[in-house]
């Protein structure tokens, strides 16, 4: 995961599929958009900005919802899913994420401190299901550990 948004790798991503011609699913589904993104490096560094301001905002919220045991799963399943809808976003999110990546007034800090955007763009990132595959990890992690403790226990008869 680390080398998915590591420059260099993606640059060989990238030369990868311009060598065969086409897309074999190497680096982010951007399109067009994606070299532009790439031949930049201030909006490459206000990418990686977001991406990290948005792990940032899902833990908070996370955390304020007193999941206990289970807030760590589930923080990390929904930083799995918002990865996974960077990797191919919808045309929406694209022009989302390109809107707040050319808005200079979020960049000038080391976290994008308007959460009211980042709450948009989590809103625009994770639907319904994604919320219940989110739930149902930390749920099920959630049963895996009560089950441990009561076994480890002798509890149960």
């Amino acid at each position: 995961m680390s080398q998915l948004f590591d420059e260099e790798s993606l640059r060989k991503s990238v030369e990868a599929e311009d060598k065969i011609g086409g897309n074999i699913g190497a680096g982010l589904d951007w399109g067009s958009a994606f070299g532009s993104l790439m031949g930049n490096l201030e909006l490459w560094g206000r990418f990686t900005t977001l991406r990290i301001s948005l792990n940032r905002e899902v833990r908070l919220l996370l955390n304020n919802w007193n999941l206990g045991t289970a807030t760590k799963i589930a923080v990390k399943t929904a930083k799995e899913r918002i990865l996974e809808k960077f990797r191919l976003p919808t045309p929406e999110v694209r022009e989302y994420i390109l809107a707040i990546l050319e808005n200079d007034e979020l960049y000038g800090e080391e976290f994008i401190s308007n959460r009211e955007i980042l709450r948009e763009l989590l809103g625009l990132l994770l639907k319904q299901e994604d919320w219940e595959t989110i739930a149902a990890v930390a749920a099920d992690s959630l049963k895996k550990q009560i089950i441990h403790q009561a076994v480890g226990e002798k509890i149960s008869a």
